[in-house]
């Protein structure tokens, strides 16, 4: 009898073992995703600043493309409410490519912003 209790208090702390490195992982993975996402952010602000400074982006492109970015933060902030689930990142995803394929063409196309001297 005594080893049937032995052997169910292991089975017991090993179960629980197993679920907090579970749940500290899927927390880890959460930081790891956000991360990604913000590092998204801060590369398109810098291509859409640059933009401005060296007049590859017109006034009205750059209004546009902050646009579109905050409307991706704001869907940003509202899939993390409840945790980030792999169709919110797919979708998130998707949305700073298109981003990143804007901000390429509207700095390559012949419109300019010439900077004042």
């Amino acid at each position: 009898m005594k080893i049937l209790w032995n052997v169910c208090a292991v089975v017991i702390l090993t179960l629980f073992f197993f679920s907090a490195t579970s749940a500290y992982a899927q927390n880890y993975n959460q930081r790891e995703r956000w991360q990604h996402l913000k590092n998204q952010i801060h590369e398109a602000q810098a291509k859409i600043q640059a933009g401005e400074n060296d007049g590859s982006l017109t006034q009205h492109e750059a209004g546009r493309l902050r646009n579109e970015l905050n409307r991706i933060e704001s869907h940003m902030d509202r899939a993390g409410q409840d945790g980030l689930s792999r169709r919110d990142m797919e979708r998130l995803d998707r949305e700073f490519a298109k981003l990143r394929r804007d901000i390429y063409r509207e700095r390559r196309d012949r419109e300019r912003n010439y900077p004042r001297k």
